[in-house]
């Protein structure tokens, strides 16, 4: 079910998981498109978690091309403490095997050091899903 779409992202929810997913769009994000995706998700998610307590976050993010440095030091102050808050453990991202997925990937990982929240990258669809759908999992491996 799709929650909300905008220039650069797609948010929708899916209940047999259950997840959110945010499926990042090709082209360049300024700064305030960045910044209201995220809002507008952790909006939903706090919406979403009263209803699914084991609520999943998944992006695909084979389109992002980067990541300012500003825009991901205002995710980590901003955000992902409200996220945590909020009851978010389960993070899957999808990236294309490419150097700026890894660089995006482990600046994530960093900003989140000490997190609750378990952060791991997915080649495919499914295994993001089977991993988030695991409610005992604290790794892919």
């Amino acid at each position: 079910m799709i929650l909300c779409e905008t220039k650069s992202a797609i948010l929708s929810f899916d209940p047999s998981i259950p997840c959110l997913e945010l499926i990042i769009k090709p082209g360049i994000r300024k700064s305030k498109e960045f910044r209201t995706v995220h809002k507008i998700t952790l909006e939903k998610f706090i919406e979403f978690k009263l209803q699914y307590p084991d609520l999943g976050l998944f992006i695909d993010a084979r389109d992002l091309d980067a990541i300012k440095p500003r825009e991901m030091d205002w995710l980590a102050k901003k955000i992902f403490p409200q996220l945590e808050e909020a009851g978010l453990t389960k993070k899957a991202f999808l990236f294309l095997d490419n150097q700026t997925g890894k660089i995006i990937l482990e600046m994530y990982k960093d900003k989140l050091s000490g997190s609750k929240i378990v952060i791991n990258e997915f080649k495919s669809f499914k295994d993001a899903r089977v991993w988030l759908k695991d409610t005992n999992c604290s790794s892919f491996n």
